[in-house]
């Protein structure tokens, strides 16, 4: 499989990188060896949107980058504004990395006034988007294109370090594939496929792992349901012997509560990875979180 991805990457991005005039396939052996001759101690500047596009830069750019999220620990991403602070930061990193999609509103203003043309920009969700569903990170199979576009985007920015982020690229979807696989086992066989969520985040997941996502609230958890939809969404847990309602870290809990009370339901985290909050930062990472959500779905569809 990953031999397989490898080779997609490639062939899918071989316009850009004949334009760049930068890659070289090497074998593994040879990825390797070029990865680990030193470069100095100059490294890659880097700013990220939100939390998942740090981890994935953070990985992809090893002890060759400084990268930085903007989004606060503790701070919904959807309608966090940058400060001034953050919009320096930008002006003077090599890299800014965005989800895209109308995740983050401010993303084409800023684009649009950068004054330093050193500074790249790509947009990590670019061709990924379904449905203007800007929640692409929580399918594992689409985050290895998500790593694809940041991997073109730092290799543009610093060329020389290319076969080190290609080893490490080559680590993040091999970690990938394992998650895959502990979802594909944990979920095999389960009572119930129906997922009721706090807000719209879920959809990629729910389609990579044959789930049924049932959203309370939109695309953004700061969207309010009508009253229709809540009667609709109650109805339904009813009708389904839905035991479980997941709700989030970063938002209120109590619209999943009130609704849970009513139908006489638990309620379980389903963690949409926006960003982590002050007790998760430094002991949870992308990974430790899917993990948490495949346990907490396993505990919700009465998985075997």
């Amino acid at each position: 499989m990953k031999q397989n991805f490898i080779l997609g990457f490639i062939l899918a991005s071989v316009f850009v990188i004949m334009a760049m005039g930068v890659w070289k396939i090497l074998p593994k052996q040879r990825v390797e060896e070029a990865a680990n001759i030193g470069l100095g101690t100059r490294k890659i500047s880097i700013v990220t949107s939100f939390y998942p596009l740090y981890f994935f830069a953070s990985e992809l750019g090893g002890d060759r980058s400084d990268v930085k999220n903007i989004t606060p620990a503790g701070v919904e991403p959807h309608d966090y504004e940058p400060t001034a602070r953050d919009v320096i930061d930008i002006q003077n990193s090599n890299l800014l990395i965005l989800n895209g999609g109308g995740f983050e509103a401010w993303g084409a203003k800023i684009k649009g006034e950068l004054s330093n043309d050193n500074v790249k920009v790509v947009e990590a969700g670019e061709g990924l988007f379904v449905n203007n569903d800007p929640h692409v990170w929580l399918s594992p199979e689409v985050a290895k294109s998500m790593i694809k576009n940041i991997l073109l985007g730092m290799i543009k920015s610093d060329p020389e370090n290319e076969a080190y982020y290609t080893r490490n690229m080559i680590n993040l979807v091999e970690r990938l594939e394992k998650l895959q696989k502990d979802y594909v086992s944990g979920l095999m066989t389960c009572q119930s496929r129906d997922v009721v969520v706090s807000h719209e985040a879920f959809e990629y997941l729910a389609k990579e792992f044959n789930l049924e996502q049932i959203a309370i609230s939109g695309l953004s958890p700061e969207e309010e349901p009508s009253t229709k939809k809540l009667v609709e969404i109650s109805k339904f847990i009813k009708e389904k012997g839905i035991k479980y309602i997941f709700f989030e870290t970063l938002v209120s809990p109590k619209l999943a509560e009130t609704i849970a009370n009513e139908v006489g339901a638990k309620t379980l985290v389903l963690n949409p990875l926006e960003g982590l909050s002050e007790d998760e930062q430094g002991k949870k990472n992308y990974f430790t979180i899917m993990e948490d959500n495949l346990a907490n779905l396993r505990i919700a569809l009465e998985c075997q």
